[in-house]
């Protein structure tokens, strides 16, 4: 390659480099360090294209949004005393009807997030009274077996019924 890649800007670029490009890239590759066959040329000049193009862009959207702003505030002086209080009821209803806009969607997000946790909290209480129930019923069923096995029901051994049922002699 030779000192300044002038056919690998054009392709790039899309035009031919001026003395300030060549001035700017020849500064780059001295900092780095390069020699002039390096092949970290192409990847220098499409990040430097890549930057020049974002800051371009960034100054012309600066541009046309103060041109704007320019504009707007402009317009009330234009239209006059009687138009100015019209424009400016118009922009306090915008205004307002987009706060309500705002208003209502996050009073909507934050129901649905209460309504999310309440769920949550509801499924929650559910399983812990289920499992509280059920420990409950647990602990009545095997107090109800000790005491029977304790103090037993019958005072006597099981005996067959006439019909073929057991039976036995219950001591009160």
């Amino acid at each position: 390659m030779t000192e300044f890649p002038e056919n690998l800007f054009a392709q790039i670029y899309r035009r031919a480099p001026t003395e300030q490009d060549r001035t700017r890239l020849m500064g780059i590759k001295a900092g780095l360090g390069l020699s002039p066959r390096d092949e970290l040329w192409p990847v220098i000049l499409v990040l430097d294209h890549y930057d020049r193009a974002i800051r371009s862009g960034r100054a012309a959207t600066l541009r046309d949004v103060e041109r704007v702003i320019e504009e707007l505030n402009a317009v009330p002086d234009r239209a006059g005393p009687i138009a100015s209080a019209e424009a400016r009821k118009a922009i306090a209803r915008i205004i307002e009807a987009a706060s309500d806009k705002i208003a209502r969607a996050s009073s909507q997000k934050s129901i649905t997030t209460a309504d999310r946790i309440s769920r949550r909290q509801f499924i929650v209480a559910a399983l812990v009274g289920a499992f509280s129930a059920a420990c409950l019923a647990l602990a009545a069923a095997w107090g109800t077996y000790e005491f029977l096995e304790a103090r037993g029901l019958c005072a006597e051994p099981p005996f067959p019924t006439v019909d073929g049922q057991v039976g036995c002699f219950v001591q009160r």
